[in-house]
């Protein structure tokens, strides 16, 4: 089983959406892999209510409780996937470890946050696209 981990900011918008259609695909798929979601600075107990929407409209139901990068053990991971290159340079330099820069995946994904729920469909369609293709390149 491949574990990949989803990092964004806050850790209730973009990595959780991810996540959550990455492992919808991967089921779709019957590929072996399974994806989990942190935060470089996930505060609160709620996901984006947007998010939450979005991924209804795909059938996915979320109990999804925002959690911190310090929660996981970096190397459990096989490659690990960030919104920005700004996002990359924060995790290298809260590991400082070269062998986590070498895991790290830049998707270049903006925040719609404060966008509008058209924004948010929009990244989940782009998480949706990049994922089968990732996962169908990786099997």
């Amino acid at each position: 089983m491949k574990k990949v981990l989803i990092i964004c900011t806050s850790n209730k918008t973009r990595s959780p959406l991810a996540m959550e259609i990455a492992n919808m695909t991967a089921r779709n798929l019957n590929a072996p892999y399974v994806f989990e979601s942190a935060g470089l600075a996930a505060v609160g107990t709620a996901i984006d209510e947007n998010v939450r929407t979005v991924l209804k409209e795909k059938g996915i139901e979320t109990s999804h409780i925002p959690k911190h990068i310090s929660e996981y053990d970096i190397n459990d991971f096989d490659s690990v996937h960030v919104m920005t290159q700004r996002q990359k340079i924060t995790l290298c330099s809260y590991f400082k470890n070269k062998i986590v820069e070498e895991k790290i995946v830049v998707l270049e994904i903006e925040d719609p946050y404060y966008k509008g729920i058209e924004a948010y469909r929009i990244v989940r369609d782009r998480f949706e696209e990049y994922y089968t293709d990732y996962i169908k390149e990786n099997i």
